[in-house]
Parts: C-alpha cells; structure tokens; sequence
C-alpha cells in the first residue's frame, strides 16, 4: 500500500506540466489519457472550392458581359446600358482571383478558431489532473509462452519548472507459466484490477481532502504566511482524513 499522504502537501497549488500532452502522457493510466487528435472541419476546403467555383463564373460572366458590352457599343450602337455592361465586365474579369483569396482567409479564420478551441480543450483536461498516485494492471505475454501481470503505480513528481509530472513504475509482478489455467490468470487479474482501484480511490479521497482544506485556507488568509497556512491546513485535513479512515472496517474482496 503506498502512503504518500505527507508527499502530496508538496504538490498543493502546483499546475501539471505540458509534457503531459505531449510524451509524458504515456505515464498516465490508460483509461485517464486524453486520446483527442487535431481535426479540422472540411469547411476550410469547401470554402476554397466554393471561391475557385466564383472565381471561374466570374471570369466566364465577366468576359461574356465585356463581349456582348462592347458589341454593342461598337456594331449595334448600344448607349450607356451596353456602357455599363461593359464596365462591369471588365470589373469582374480584372477581380475574379480575389474570390480565392476571400475564401482562403475565411477558411484559414475558421482553421484558428478550431485549432484554439482545441487547446482551450486541452488545457482545460491539463488543469483537471490531479497530482495522486494511480495504479493500473496489464497483462503481456512472454517469449516462453508464459503470462505476466504488472501493477503499475503511477507515480507524481515534481520537476524543476515547479510543475508536476508522472513516472510508471512497475509495483508488483505475477508470472504464469504457459500451462496456467485462464480462469486462474482471469481471477489473479480482476483481483489486482479491484485492489488497484481501491487504492487509487482511496489516494484520490487523501487528495480531495487536503487540496479543499488548502484551498479554502488560502481563500481566507490575508498576510504573507498564506501559502504556510493553507499547506499547514492541508496536512491537517489528510491527518483527519487518514485516522478516520483507520477507524472503519478495512475493505476487503
């Protein structure tokens, strides 16, 4: 059983490290990593093939009203309507590439704003990672045949940016030979599945604790020795905490 009650006083008020967006997500469990990929919409797409479709009706009317404008003026007599027509064909034949560039902009607008939403996304899971001990089990087989289980404990740490971070570290191992029944390996798993949550559920419950005796210390204090007071606080609310719990029936299977 880990008990990193005291330990955990160091990591009040510290922010989790942007490595664990990155390569030091691996350290997490599983089941807490944050799978979400970048994915832009298509709209940046049909927004440029909306604009090269405008750009080739433009360049096409454009020409055609320059045509039949100047006919007109120059064979048939027209008056300032053929004028006009002529104007405006020249108009649009001399700006048809800048529907691309309008479109183009507009699409890479609409990329930005996808793009920070997903890092607003991002730092918002960031901040929501609470630095306790995990534990999770996985099961792999050797090059003899044979199964092992490992429980990982999933360990907080501090770096020296003052931020917090996670290292896997194997915490217990069970080997089956090739010729194990599978219902034994099935029930050594789900055993150690249900004592990792335990002890994870119970780590998390020491967290919550000392990081909502810490915060509401540190809402109310007013002189320089806040930071001391809230983490004095904190350790408090985990001592109350771990002798309470010392108090109930011990969970068993």
């Amino acid at each position: 059983m880990v008990d990193d009650s005291q330990g955990m006083v160091a990591f009040l008020g510290v922010p989790a490290d942007d490595r664990l967006l990155s390569e030091d997500l691996v350290s997490l469990p599983n089941t807490e990593q944050q799978p979400e990929p970048v994915v832009l919409s298509r709209q940046h797409d049909r927004l440029v093939a909306g604009g090269s479709l405008l750009t080739a009706v433009t360049l096409v009317g454009g020409v055609a009203l320059l045509l039949f404008g100047g006919w007109q003026l120059l064979f048939e007599g027209g008056g300032a309507f053929a004028a006009v027509l002529a104007l405006i064909g020249i108009l649009l034949a001399a700006t048809h590439w800048g529907w691309v560039h309008v479109a183009e902009y507009v699409g890479l607008t609409i990329d930005e704003h996808e793009r920070r939403q997903f890092d607003e996304r991002r730092q918002e899971w960031l901040a929501a990672i609470a630095p306790y001990p995990r534990f999770s089990v996985s099961t792999s087989v050797l090059d003899d045949a044979s199964t092992r289980i490992e429980r990982v404990l999933h360990r907080p740490v501090l770096t020296p940016q003052h931020t917090f971070t996670f290292v896997r570290e194997v915490d217990a191992v069970q080997d089956y030979d090739a010729d194990a029944p599978a219902g034994v390996i099935a029930a050594t798993v789900e055993t150690m599945r249900h004592q990792a949550r335990l002890e994870t559920d119970r780590l998390c419950g020491l967290w919550e604790a000392a990081s909502t005796a810490y915060a509401a210390a540190l809402s109310s204090a007013a002189d320089d020795q806040q930071q001391l007071a809230a983490q004095r606080a904190a350790a408090a609310a985990l001592s109350e905490h771990i002798n309470a719990s010392l108090l109930q029936p011990p969970l068993t299977e």
